[in-house]
C-alpha cells in the first residue's frame, strides 16, 4: 500500500515508530480532534471543530489528509486505515523517513506545534 518497512511499526534504528506517534498525537483515539493547535482554523464542519483542526490517530489535517490520500483507502479522516496511511505518506514526501519525525522517537520528548 505505502511502500513503508514494517520497521516503521515495530522501530528503526532509533527506535522512531508508527505507534508511539500515534499515541503522542492521538493516545490511540481514531476519533481524536485537537481544536487547539495552530491549525485549528477554517469553518466549522459536520464534526464540530474547524476544518483545519488535526484528526484523527495520526492528526492529520484536512489538507494534509488529501494531499497524501492512499488510493484505494477511504476518503473519511476518521477511517484508521485511510489516516494512517496518508500519515505515512506525508512522512515519506517531507522527511523520507519516520526516523526523522521527532514525534515517532520515543527517546525524545514529544514535539508541540
Amino acid at each position: 500500500m505505502t511502500g513503508a518497512p514494517s520497521s516503521w511499526i515495530t522501530g528503526v534504528s532509533n527506535h522512531a515508530n508508527l505507534l508511539t506517534l500515534m499515541f503522542r498525537e492521538s493516545s490511540f483515539n481514531s476519533n481524536a480532534v485537537n481544536p487547539h493547535d495552530v491549525n485549528a482554523t477554517g469553518a466549522v464542519q459536520s464534526d464540530g471543530a474547524h476544518f483545519n483542526c488535526s484528526r484523527g490517530y495520526a492528526q492529520v489535517t484536512a489538507v494534509t489528509f488529501a494531499e497524501n490520500h492512499e488510493e484505494g483507502t477511504s476518503h473519511l479522516i476518521y477511517d484508521p486505515l485511510a489516516n494512517i496511511a496518508a500519515a505515512i505518506n506525508y512522512i515519506w514526501r517531507r522527511y523520507g523517513d519516520i526516523s526523522r519525525v521527532q514525534q515517532a522517537n520515543p527517546n525524545l520528548p514529544p514535539h508541540p506545534y
